[in-house]
Parts: C-alpha cells; sequence; structure tokens
C-alpha cells in the first residue's frame, strides 16, 4: 500500500485524472456484469416457471381472463421475458377478436405480435451491455493517454535535470507504465463479460423465441376453439 500511495503522489494530474477515470469505468462494468448476471438468471428461471404453469393450465379448458391474469402476475414479478411476450400476444389475440376478425388473420396477428415483443424482450435483456463493449474500446486508449503524458513527464525531467539519471525519469515511466497496465486490466475483464453476456442472451431469446411462438400459438387456437364452441 505505502508503494502505491508513493506512485499516486508521483503522477502528475494527468495520470491521476486517467487513472480515476478508469477506476470509475471498471466499477461500472462490474456493476454491469451483475446486474446483468441477475437479470438473465431470474429471466430464464422465470420463463421456464410460467412456460411450465400455461402448459399445465392449457391441458383442460382454456380460457382468456385466467390465463390473462397468470401471465400478468408472472410480468409483475418482473425479469419474466417470456410472460411480457405472451402478455402482449395475448392482448393482440383480444384487440382481434374484440374486431371480428377471421382465425387466420387473429393467428397472424398474434405471430407477428410475438416478434415484435420478442424483440423488445431481447432488447432489455441486453440493456447496458453497449456500455460495456464502450469501456472495451475506452480503456486501452485511455492507458495509451496515460502513457503519452507520463513519457513527456519523463522528458521534461530529463529536460529539467540536465541529464538523464533515474531519478529525473522515474516518475514519469512510473506514471506511463501504471496507466497502460491498468488501462488492460479495466479493458480485459470487460471484454470477457461483454461475450460472455451477449451469447448468454443469444442463447435465452433462441429459447424465448420457441417457447412463445409455441405456447402463443397453441394458446390462441384453443382459445378460438372454445369461444367457437361456447357461440354453439
Amino acid at each position: 500500500m505505502e508503494y502505491v500511495s508513493e506512485l499516486w503522489h508521483a503522477m502528475a494530474v494527468t495520470g491521476k485524472t486517467v487513472v480515476t477515470i478508469l477506476a470509475i469505468l471498471s466499477v461500472y462494468s462490474y456493476a454491469v456484469m451483475i446486474d446483468r448476471l441477475l437479470a438473465l438468471h431470474w429471466a430464464r428461471k422465470r420463463s421456464s416457471e410460467l412456460a411450465e404453469e400455461i402448459e399445465a393450465a392449457s391441458q383442460g379448458t382454456v380460457e382468456f381472463q385466467p390465463v390473462m391474469n397468470k401471465v400478468s402476475e408472472a410480468v409483475k414479478q418482473r425479469y419474466c421475458a417470456l410472460g411480457t411476450v405472451l402478455e402482449s400476444a395475448l392482448r393482440e389475440y383480444r384487440m382481434l377478436k374484440d374486431e371480428d376478425e377471421s382465425d387466420e388473420i387473429i393467428l397472424e396477428g398474434v405471430e407477428v405480435e410475438v416478434g415484435r415483443s420478442l424483440d423488445v424482450a431481447v432488447a432489455n435483456l441486453r440493456a447496458r451491455l453497449p456500455g460495456v463493449a464502450t469501456i472495451v474500446g475506452v480503456a486501452p486508449f485511455l492507458g495509451l493517454f496515460g502513457t503519452v503524458t507520463g513519457l513527456i513527464a519523463a522528458f521534461r525531467g530529463i529536460a529539467e535535470g540536465g541529464g538523464g539519471g533515474l531519478t529525473a525519469v522515474s516518475a514519469g515511466i512510473s506514471e506511463a507504465l501504471v496507466t497502460t497496465v491498468i488501462g488492460l486490466f479495466v479493458a480485459m475483464p470487460a471484454l470477457w463479460a461483454y461475450n460472455f453476456f451477449m451469447n448468454r442472451v443469444d442463447i435465452l431469446a433462441i429459447g424465448l423465441h420457441n417457447t412463445a411462438s409455441r405456447l402463443s400459438a397453441h394458446l390462441t387456437r384453443r382459445l378460438l376453439r372454445n369461444e367457437r364452441a361456447n357461440e354453439k
């Protein structure tokens, strides 16, 4: 700690500024990692639970309002991506049904709404990840900026000291090396996290698409069949 303190006090204002900015970016990137880890965990868990509940409820007679209430309750818990998609699909079904559209138009409209809602759900799962990608690109350049300012300080020390002794250049060289290392240590975990979470989102998106398309189509057909039976 004493060595770190000495390095900090030896740095120029520009070096301290670079290190401070890098520290803030590092804290932000780790906060996003924790946030996305929890968000993806709950999205996967609650979507899976809702899918099981809907499949169990659709074995018997399917009625609109009980299914809608079950989906809305799941959405209120937050991080239930499947719930938001099915809620939009059921609302589209109700609207088209109230407009006395044909079964073909209703099925097509629900399918289109599922695709649209899935795009929104996946975008929400990727929230703040573009910021991490920005950190990946910016952090090394901030470190390089600190390297350049440190070397400038070293050459200034040579000019002022009239020679190239270690004392004259040590502060500037240490600043250059420290900022470079910190920049890399900020960028590398952020790069890993961005690739990891984007891959997890893509995998989750495929599962959501398959499950939402299957459940929405099944529910729509069962609701139409049930309402036709009630009309008779």
